[in-house]
């Protein structure tokens, strides 16, 4: 079951369970008790919610403690299935973010093999973008065979010491790797330098849009296409 985990108000010793919808996903909303965010505090509704049958949870942006959460035996939504099935919107997002045309742009994809997600990437990306840099031990040669006779371009085995507008990592990247690097690894990737949103509608303010985001695709609630994706650099 998943867990819905706000601030609440009112009562500061009452801690309010309660069934809701978010989107049509079914969540166990904990609310913590009184106005003020205190571990002691987020800790009682995070045993709640365990105790429940919770098991992995959402929470506002930028939720402030969530080691107290992660001490009850909770977790957090993965994000990192989404985040790689959405590995191209995510690299043109990077791309129109630095200011890079597509077709100028060499990208190298990164990874230990060829997942699924890593060819579907490779597959679309190829056709947009000047270079395609496949760095992929296990598979990567047959894949850019692949991807030759597909497209009749020049796809060319990367490495970390080869300069790309972009590397797009489906395992964690090595030292030395040089251009912008989108690490897509993991659980839950840090992609704090994205945003995620609803291509229409909009999403509730109480949950951190991505891991929502998450937890309505693996539910088949959403397609990637409802997705957008915006980067915003720091300069």
């Amino acid at each position: 079951m998943t867990g819905h985990i706000v601030p609440g108000s009112g009562n500061r010793f009452l801690i309010r369970l309660s069934r809701e919808r978010l989107l049509g996903l079914s969540l166990l909303r904990g609310e913590i008790p009184g106005s003020a965010l205190t571990p002691r505090r987020v800790r009682r509704t995070a045993r709640a919610l365990r105790k429940a049958g919770v098991i992995r949870v959402l929470a506002p942006e930028g939720f402030p403690l969530w080691e107290e959460v992660l001490a009850q035996g909770l977790r957090p939504v993965e994000t990192g299935e989404l985040c790689r099935a959405m590995a191209v919107p995510i690299a043109l997002a990077a791309l129109a973010g630095d200011g890079v045309p597509l077709r100028q742009a060499s990208v190298t994809l990164q990874g230990d093999r060829v997942t699924r997600a890593l060819r579907a990437a490779a597959m679309e990306l190829c056709p947009q973008v000047r270079q395609l840099l496949v760095e992929v031990p296990a598979g990567g040669e047959e894949l850019q065979r692949e991807l030759n006779r597909e497209f009749g371009l020049p796809v060319v085995e990367g490495g970390p010491e080869r300069w790309t507008h972009l590397a797009l990592c489906f395992s964690p990247p090595g030292e030395g790797r040089r251009g912008r690097i989108v690490d897509l690894s993991g659980e839950t990737p840090g992609l704090a330098e994205y945003r995620f949103n609803l291509r229409e509608g909009a999403l509730p303010g109480d949950a951190a849009a991505l891991p929502l985001l998450a937890a309505l695709w693996a539910s088949g609630r959403l397609e990637r296409g409802d997705i957008t994706v915006q980067a915003h650099f720091h300069t």
